[in-house]
């Protein structure tokens, strides 16, 4: 038979810390926002890359809290095993298969750390295993959240977990049943995305992202002839369609050959059956297919460049190396895709272990031996059945609930049952006592009509967007908490200015941080340089004491180019702010700007380690070579012949 059990492990691992509490206000969402692409690609190949993308990660918060210190920490994981497969859990990270090991070898790439770093939606993201992304391109906005758990079992012996949680953005359920048959050297993992009646169309994405070892052997087969290559340009995505595996000279079928950062989107043939392996020098390695849906695949490599060779270390212990094979229901990331109201998408993914040599064979050789090797320990015929059979059995049981993951379930439930409409999942349930504090103030304006208004008006803990929640605010009676509530919500539609008049109510009902800091960052968008100081000064004489305010406030000086009244707030700033590497990248750009490029020089080479430093994010390697332009009067390629980019300052992804 087979066991699913929830017991403590120890991991070596980083504090995620709190969530910022500023709102999104920046209509900024994700890196590489833009698209391009050459006319080897389709109308219909294009046709949804501008569909679905957001202006603001709201209602959610920006996870940034984190720092590099880490120390041994017991946490929760769910162990699914038996004779031959043993899978390793995270319910406290978005659900992540951290490990699975088949017939003793490990075929993820295991981060021996657990490290959060700037990819994410939200900012937090570890490397490792196998993410689960839903909703939005880019990384879950839930990737780093615990998601409700429930054990299960079958009749037959078989055990299982589902993991599921409602994502506010879209309005959806997802849910993972991941289950493993007690004769079975699979593992796997069953997908639904629900949109509840009355939710309206929505835009749609998924994306199963694996983490396997990088090895100079290793090479990546999966049943294409062509590929869209998606190259990380300055600021954006450049699509191209090529034959492969040649790329610019490179075989991009073997990683170790690839010079930079890429995408790989395969461009499945006609009639296959979806699957894609990376297998190294043992001739082994993780496959994973899955039904006829899900039939993207991709691979991500960093490449062999020093910033990519940086990026591992940065995510790991320094050791450990990875590349991305990945699995979605679209063909490249660049798209969401229509989901008609009420539908329910499901599919089935399996992992296994193949063994196939691969030597002597060129590209087209290998990817019809691993497609037979494939059809040998899992034939697609016993694919469909186990879907048809097992997995809708599966699908249907109830098992103990042994965590829980946040209260906004709860609360679409409710806010479901005022409207007259029905639940917001078949399958999953989303118990009362998951309501919390974050959801406190939406359950008293969905019960009473009305919030309580607080006697200092802090930076809330939570927030709400969409017509519905707008509307509740509306009817309620007027406080700074309602028309700060009600701003955020209209700056999230596109309705700056009657945004600002909302916030400049709040302050008219009473002077509050919250309302000063949502204007100053208006103004600073807007070019409004002297009203935005002086709303971010207001703000600050009442909550001068939040890291993050402080922060945002000393990159707006940044940005508004006041490098003496930076050099000057920086200043006053305890040690220990001042201190963080954040603000230390603040004063070496300010002092740059100054021409005081000896102290600059010295914070930057202490070395300075940005511990959320962004993907994409040049700032490191621009104000080097900005600093030895301005002090030797150097053109920037005279800069990068003289004076290299030290490898510790180098995240450079092409």
């Amino acid at each position: 038979m087979s066991t699913a059990k929830m017991e403590k492990r120890t991991y070596f691992m980083a504090d995620f810390g709190e969530s910022s509490p500023l709102p999104d206000l920046h209509n900024v969402s994700y890196v590489h926002s833009q698209v391009t692409w050459d006319d080897t690609l389709t109308e219909e190949d294009v046709r949804f890359y501008r569909y679905g993308r957001i202006s603001s990660i709201l209602p959610y918060l920006d996870q940034n809290g984190y720092t590099r210190e880490k120390k041994s920490r017991d946490m929760d994981t769910v162990i699914l095993q038996n004779t031959w497969v043993k899978a390793e859990f995270l319910p406290w990270m978005g659900g992540r298969l951290w490990s699975l090991e088949i017939d003793g070898k490990e075929v993820l790439s295991k981060n021996p750390v657990i490290q959060p770093c700037n990819l994410a939606l939200r900012n937090a993201w570890c490397s490792g295993g196998v993410e689960w992304n839903v909703s939005i391109r880019g990384h879950n906005l839930l990737t780093c959240e615990p998601l409700f758990t429930e054990l299960l079992e079958l009749e037959d012996g078989t055990a299982g977990v589902r993991f599921y949680e409602y994502e506010r953005v879209r309005g959806i359920v997802y849910r993972l049943e991941a289950y493993l048959p007690k004769d079975s050297r699979f593992l796997f993992v069953q997908v639904h995305i629900e949109n509840p009646k009355g939710n309206g169309e929505v835009p749609m994405y998924w994306w199963s992202n694996i983490a396997v070892p990088e090895e100079k052997e290793t090479r990546v087969v999966t049943p294409a002839d062509t590929g869209i290559i998606s190259v990380y340009g300055d600021g954006h995505y450049q699509m191209m369609r090529r034959n492969l595996p040649f790329f610019e000279g490179m075989d991009v079928s073997r990683p170790s050959e690839i010079s930079y950062s890429i995408d790989i989107f395969f461009d499945l043939l006609p009639g296959k059956r979806p699957f894609i392996t990376a297998l190294g020098k043992d001739h082994s390695g993780l496959v994973q297919c899955s039904t006829a849906r899900q039939l993207g695949r991709k691979l991500f490599v960093w490449g062999m460049g020093n910033g990519g060779r940086h990026w591992q270390e940065f995510l790991s212990d320094g050791k450990n190396s990875y590349i991305e094979i990945q699995a979605g229901i679209t063909k490249t990331q660049q798209d969401h895709i229509p989901m008609p109201d009420g539908a329910c998408w499901e599919w089935l993914e399996a992992y296994g272990k193949m063994d196939c040599n691969l030597d002597g064979m060129d590209y087209h050789q290998a990817r019809n031996a691993c497609e037979a090797a494939l059809e040998k320990i899992l034939p697609e015929k016993e694919l469909t059945e186990e879907w048809t059979n097992r997995g809708m059995q599966i699908a249907q049981a109830h098992g103990s609930l042994v965590s829980l993951g946040s209260g906004w379930g709860a609360l679409a439930v409710k806010q479901r049952e005022k409207l007259g409409l029905g639940p917001i999942s078949d399958v999953c349930l989303f118990p009362e006592e998951s309501l919390g504090a974050l959801q406190k103030p939406w359950l008293d304006l969905l019960v009473k009509g009305k919030l309580e208004e607080p006697e200092v008006l802090d930076f809330p803990p939570s927030y709400m967007i969409g017509s519905f929640w707008k509307e509740q605010l509306q009817k309620a009676p007027d406080h700074a908490l309602r028309s700060y509530f009600l701003g955020v919500i209209l700056h999230s539609e596109g309705n700056f200015s009657e945004a600002a008049a909302a916030f400049e109510r709040s302050l008219a009902f009473r002077e509050n941080a919250p309302a000063h800091r949502a204007l100053g960052r208006m103004d600073a968008l807007s070019g409004q340089e002297e009203s935005c100081i002086r709303h971010y000064q207001s703000a600050l004489a009442l909550a001068g004491e939040l890291l993050p305010l402080q922060l945002e406030y000393a990159q707006t000086l940044l940005s508004l180019k006041k490098w003496e009244d930076l050099m000057a707030y920086l200043e006053g700033l305890p040690q220990e702010t001042r201190e963080r590497p954040r603000f230390l990248y603040l004063r070496a750009s300010a002092q740059v700007a100054l021409g005081r490029y000896e102290e600059a020089l010295a914070l930057i080479t202490s070395p300075l380690v940005i511990p959320d430093m962004r993907e994409g994010e040049l700032s490191l390697s621009d104000l080097w070579f900005t600093l030895y332009m301005k002090k030797e009067n150097l053109t920037r390629q005279e800069c990068e012949r003289l004076h290299p980019l030290p490898r510790e300052l180098d995240f450079r992804m092409h």
